[in-house]
């Protein structure tokens, strides 16, 4: 008897300030795990079990009555009325997904190989580019289900916008369809409303059960954790249209006094990690069985073979992982539990030959099925996530512990003002785990800057609610800035430097990595190039307001355009926003000096 359990997941992308998401992935998504599991577990009458979380539910909701984000936006223009600075940000930010997908769709990897090479591209190309950021995510079910999707990639090239505006429609009748899909599954749990990290909502000292070296930055509010859990459980039984019982706690996280509240909040079972049972006080036993605490069933998912379903089948043929997969697991009874949509990516056929494998076997049972068989005795569970049995990502780097306590200077600050109900969510959005997933250098991604500032933007709405001046640590970001400065291949053309193409081959300061919105006014990133000695510097975009200062000398760039008379060495460029604020955050930074790279000869 197996249990299999995929958790669907993307962080709240929802800015504060808009309820738009600033980054696509959720949109993205929907046309592969999100869609293809529920139409796999339909397809084979199969008995499993789907996690969700009420933040992902309400974003989908977002697109579901029409609502957009800027990726969507752009790549619904029209491609030959994009401007320079759009046209821009599209190259830098329309070639995420898995890198395998560029070798599976050939014009797409092509485009790619043109962008790196700094290659114009075609109002045509632009147009291919909108498809295509959009086609390669779809899975296996849409495709079977609208053919013209396959005649599309077999194109490859050449699209028109009729075709564009037809990818993007069947990406949003997807999303409509989400909740008939989920509401036809045998079984849906829930994760607390914003996936935040119970253990540490109820007291982040106990974290120093597993790590005792770690100070505690000294938030505690478990009355944030049976909200997270309550809400959380009404959210996705309202939405799946049944009542939900089942628990997967955001990332398997657990400790002995979550469970009062788990049983508070009305769910019946709960999963999480074998790594946790390992460490907890039992009657002997594997990490197979069914255990019991305070009347609440608990069930340890199968490390080993869940993680060789993300990060190690996809290369395989789908039936000989899902036999290599049984093999392991043998006659006794275990969970399978990973993430529902992210380890898809990297399989060609969106993961439909492994899923489809396993879900035909017989054996297989609802989590919940699972669980109603005979308990053994926990004594008392260990404090820990399914990452390392601790909870070093959230709390184990500086970073992590500087967001911690801001967190707990405004959640204290708003228990003061009397927890205005107009607040409540920017609050417990800004508990959610994924803000502090990004902090610290255990994981990298070039949208790390819009994490820290999505968290911030948070925290700055429920003082704008309560009347508080947002504290310093708000307005400045938590994480640390990387400055990525790329020389240029070439001195800038003759004559005009008013198009984008005229600053292809300059040199560029990245200077807020990842942000998804070309259009919210902070530059993000200076071009600069060396033309018969001078200096040229563009902002991208071109903000009004913004000043650069090189050698004690300052310019206007939009009085007094960004040109300066400049030695061969350039030692530092100090940039100033509008309002006085030095970007990037640490002060200045250099731009390379070398004269064969820096200032190259016409």
């Amino acid at each position: 008897m197996h249990a299999l359990l995929l958790h669907m997941h993307q962080p709240d992308y929802r800015d504060p300030a808009t309820g738009e998401p600033t980054m696509p992935w959720v949109r993205l998504h929907a046309t592969r795990g999100y869609f293809d599991v529920p139409s796999l577990i339909i397809k084979h009458d199969a008995r499993a079990t789907v996690n969700l979380v009420p933040s992902l539910i309400d974003q989908w909701e977002h697109y579901a009555r029409g609502g957009k984000d800027p990726h969507l936006r752009l790549c619904e223009r029209p491609a030959d009325s994009l401007e320079p600075f759009e046209i821009d940000w599209m190259l830098e930010h329309f070639f995420h997904g898995a890198p395998v997908s560029f070798m599976w769709f050939e014009a797409w990897g092509e485009l790619r190989a043109r962008r790196d090479a700094r290659e114009r591209f075609s109002a045509a190309q632009l147009r291919d580019l909108q498809v295509w950021c959009n086609l390669a995510w779809f899975g296996s079910a849409l495709p079977e289900r609208f053919p013209e999707l396959l005649e599309l990639r077999r194109k490859g090239s050449g699209f028109s916008e009729t075709e564009k505006l037809h990818v993007l429609a069947l990406q949003g009748q997807a999303i409509g369809d989400l909740q008939g899909l989920y509401r036809r599954l045998p079984e849906v749990s829930a994760t607390p409303y914003y996936h935040p990290i119970l253990p540490l909502l109820i007291h982040t000292a106990h974290a120093r059960r597993a790590m005792p070296e770690v100070p505690d930055p000294g938030f505690s509010h478990p009355e944030d954790a049976l909200w997270q859990l309550r809400e959380g459980r009404r959210r996705v039984s309202e939405w799946y249209g049944r009542p939900v019982t089942g628990l997967w706690p955001s990332e398997g996280s657990v400790s002995p006094e979550l469970l009062p509240l788990v049983k508070e909040a009305g769910f019946t079972w709960m999963a999480s990690d074998q790594g946790v049972l390992e460490r907890s006080e039992r009657d002997p036993g594997d990490h197979h069985a069914v255990w019991e605490q305070h009347g609440l069933r608990l069930v340890f998912r199968d490390r080993d073979a869940s993680d060789r379903v993300g990060f190690v089948y996809a290369s395989w043929e789908g039936r000989a992982a899902a036999e290599d997969l049984h093999r392991r697991l043998g006659e006794r009874p275990s969970l399978i539990a990973l993430d529902g949509e992210n380890p898809w990516e990297t399989y060609r056929d969106g993961g439909g030959g492994l899923l489809g494998a396993l879900l035909r076997r017989p054996g297989l049972v609802t989590v919940a099925e699972l669980a109603a068989s005979a308990p053994r005795k926990l004594s008392r569970l260990f404090t820990g996530s399914w990452i390392g049995a601790n909870f070093r990502i959230w709390i184990g780097h500086p970073e992590d512990r500087a967001a911690w306590r801001v967190l707990a200077e405004v959640r204290g600050a708003w228990e003061e003002a009397g927890r205005p109900e107009a607040a409540r969510h920017a609050m417990m959005a800004a508990e959610g785990s994924d803000w502090f997933w990004w902090y610290g250098d255990e994981f990298s991604t070039p949208f790390a800057g819009e994490f820290d500032r999505l968290f911030r933007a948070h925290l700055t709405a429920v003082c704008r609610v309560i009347g508080m001046e947002p504290p310093e640590a708000l307005k400045r970001p938590i994480k640390a800035a990387e400055v990525r400065v790329t020389p240029p291949r070439h001195a800038l053309p003759p004559g005009g430097l008013d198009d984008w193409y005229s600053w292809a081959g300059a040199g560029r300061v990245a200077l807020r990595a990842g942000a998804m919105a070309p259009l919210a006014g902070v530059p993000a990133a200076l071009r600069f190039g060396w033309r018969e000695g001078v200096l040229h510097l563009q902002l991208e975009p071109a903000s009004p307001g913004w000043r650069a200062e090189i050698d004690g000398k300052h310019r206007d760039f939009e009085r007094d355009g960004a040109t300066f008379r400049s030695a061969p060495a350039v030692p530092a460029v100090v940039l100033w926003g509008p309002h006085g604020q030095r970007l990037p955050e640490q002060g200045s930074f250099e731009l390379p000096s070398g004269l064969t790279v820096a200032r190259p000869q016409v």
